[in-house]
């Protein structure tokens, strides 16, 4: 936005003209040149902090050039949108670790949608959905303890039939907790049977598929089947974002059709399709985690559309310097993971990294008077939580006394 330049003489040669009507001119806001700079490898890694692995810094150098062709044109337009762009997605990705949602639950994990600590009655469900599984989580035994062989159908009915009380967690985590006895069957003078819970591994797929799946009272709105639909797995977090759920997948679609990437000639991609509806990794969902461009894409659209905090997107809430309201819109229920987004946001503050205490001097310095006070009004914001911005403002309010003065003004 510009602003008006209200002009009533001028003076040349020494000789002063008076216009007999006002002269307005429009002038272009302040532009700091930095913002138009390139995302840096070196400025990721700071951001992350530490040493990180020859894979880490591979997955950054594979997104880079994408990230930095569609920079412009996507909201990572100014050094303020970068800053907190980067942190987002060092938290979302785990430093550039995976782009793809990890599965490795413990049964003592806090995990999303219905997975609970209580107990709850073997269902229909759980049956079908780790019914490929149960010999790997279940052992019968007889009262001496000696094992009763059961195949994974005969363990699916007898779990049904005996309405085996479990807590959810504990089939579909991994579950390391020592052998549980869950039920014991008596006949009418002795046991007949024990139903025993065993250690084992963790199962990606179905439980992905639950903590995904729509229950009651779910306001996530992923958009998912079912979960024996998989779609909970198969739309589970990837790409640079971690883009979660059917909805945002077709959005995506729907986004990338209306606002094409620079040089992506490969048309329109529905991120929903599955190719073997038999085969779960054969669907182009894989695209968002396998394909460095889809990935970044993804996370872009995101950015720009995807969720929104106090009715703002995730770019519009980083011009703001709103570091919680950025956290919220890019993942609403992630409210463990904050403090460690405002960690990764500090360092990408700082002036080895995107230097937005040199961003905000060069628009004050340069500005006009409406970018002034919104720079006075974000370094207020932070005032004592950053030292550098913290001592930018106080230099600054030290300088408008200073004008003041010679007029009789107070500040």
């Amino acid at each position: 936005m510009g602003r008006t330049l209200v002009i009533k003489s001028v003076e040349v040669a020494g000789r002063t003209f008076d216009f007999d009507e006002k002269l307005e001119v429009e002038v272009e806001p302040y532009e700091c040149p930095h913002c138009k700079e390139e995302i840096t490898l070196e400025q990721i890694k700071k951001t992350i902090g530490g040493t990180i692995s020859s894979k880490q810094e591979e997955n950054i150098n594979a997104v880079l050039p994408y990230l930095n062709k569609y920079r412009e044109d996507f909201g990572l337009d100014t050094c303020l949108r970068k800053a907190h762009f980067v942190a987002q997605i060092i938290l979302e990705c785990a430093r550039f670790k995976t782009f793809a949602e990890y599965e490795s639950y413990r049964y003592t994990s806090v995990i999303p949608g219905v997975f609970s600590n209580d107990t709850i009655t073997f269902d229909q469900t759980i049956a079908n959905s780790l019914e490929d599984y149960l010999t790997d989580i279940i052992k019968i035994e007889d009262k001496e303890g000696n094992i009763i062989p059961k195949t994974n159908a005969q363990l699916k009915q007898l779990l049904l039939d005996e309405e085996v009380q479990v807590i959810d967690k504990k089939f579909y985590a991994k579950y390391d907790g020592g052998e549980e006895l869950l039920k014991e069957v008596n006949g009418e003078e002795e046991i007949k049977f024990k139903i025993i819970l065993k250690n084992h591994g963790v199962f990606g797929v179905p439980l992905l598929s639950r903590a995904y799946a729509p229950y009651s009272g779910d306001k996530r709105e992923l958009g998912n089947g079912d979960e024996l639909t998989r779609d909970g797995w198969k739309f589970k977090g990837r790409g640079l974002k971690q883009l979660t759920g059917r909805n945002h997948y077709s959005k995506f679609k729907d986004f990338r059709d209306s606002n094409p990437f620079p040089e992506d000639n490969t048309g329109e991609i529905d991120f929903t399709a599955e190719n073997d509806k038999n085969d779960l990794t054969e669907g182009n969902y894989l695209k968002l985690s396998e394909n460095s461009m889809y990935a970044t894409q993804s996370a872009l659209y995101f950015w720009n559309k995807g969720s929104v905090y106090k009715g703002k997107y995730p770019k519009d809430l980083a011009e703001e310097d709103d570091v919680e309201g950025v956290s919220k819109a890019v993942n609403y229920y992630d409210t463990g993971g904050l403090p460690m987004r405002v960690k990764y946001y500090k360092k990408a503050r700082k002036s080895d990294v995107f230097n937005l205490k040199r961003h905000f001097q060069l628009i004050y310095e340069n500005g006009n008077e409406e970018q002034k006070r919104s720079v006075k009004r974000l370094l207020e914001k932070w005032r004592g939580k950053y030292k550098e911005t913290t001592e930018l403002l106080k230099k600054i309010n030290e300088e408008e006394i200073i004008e003041l003065k010679p007029l009789g003004l107070k500040k």
